[in-house]
């Protein structure tokens, strides 16, 4: 399938994310990003990792080592919401912070499209169920891609974070400097075939 075809296809809600999570990128920060859809499917708040983003900005959070994707998009839900029918969609594997934020407002399920590059990198994979629900392993690939790019550009090649995703570090290095513009589909587009785990 191509990547044009794959990427009509692919659930609104996880199109989103990636978009966001390419903002991120674009911003200088941490590529991850999520949305919180209603029952229907729709989406009802999104955000990006902000964390690295000066203080101030659109989000509550920005600038501080709480502005995670997920905090920012439960950050942005009201008090009197009721969020059990909701769906919090994430890029990557929502940190222990962000798995107690959502569990705490009592979000109806977490899902997300690939595993966190930092535990991958550590050796530590998810025991987790809540797991990517996409049928194609590719998702996954271009989400760790924009985050381990995002390292390598914030960091440096020799992040522990990089160095301990060798399948996507040798095409995030080849992807340095980090875009400063553009969209998520011009930059994944031409690596498509690139990104198949067959």
């Amino acid at each position: 399938m191509s990547f044009d075809e794959a990427w009509t296809e692919l659930a609104p809600a996880v199109r989103r994310s990636l978009e966001r999570a390419y903002d991120s990128l674009v911003a200088g920060g941490l590529p991850v990003g999520s949305v919180l859809t209603d029952a229907h499917g729709d989406i009802v708040a999104e955000g990006r990792n902000r964390a690295y983003d000066p203080p101030g900005g659109a989000d509550a959070l920005q600038g501080t080592p709480l502005a995670h994707a997920e905090m920012n998009v439960l950050a942005a839900v009201r008090t009197d919401w009721d969020l059990s029918d909701c769906i919090l969609w994430s890029t990557h594997e929502p940190c222990s912070m962000c798995a107690a934020a959502a569990a705490f407002t009592m979000v109806g399920a977490v899902r997300y499209v690939a595993p966190d590059p930092w535990a991958v990198a550590a050796g530590a994979t998810s025991a987790s169920s809540a797991g990517s629900p996409l049928g194609d392993p590719r998702w996954a690939r271009v989400a760790g891609l924009l985050f381990v790019l995002g390292v390598a550009d914030r960091v440096g090649p020799e992040s522990p974070t990089v160095v301990g995703n060798p399948d996507l570090a040798g095409i995030a290095l080849e992807l340095l400097p980090a875009p400063t513009g553009g969209t998520l589909p011009d930059l994944i587009a031409p690596l498509w075939p690139r990104l198949s785990t067959t």
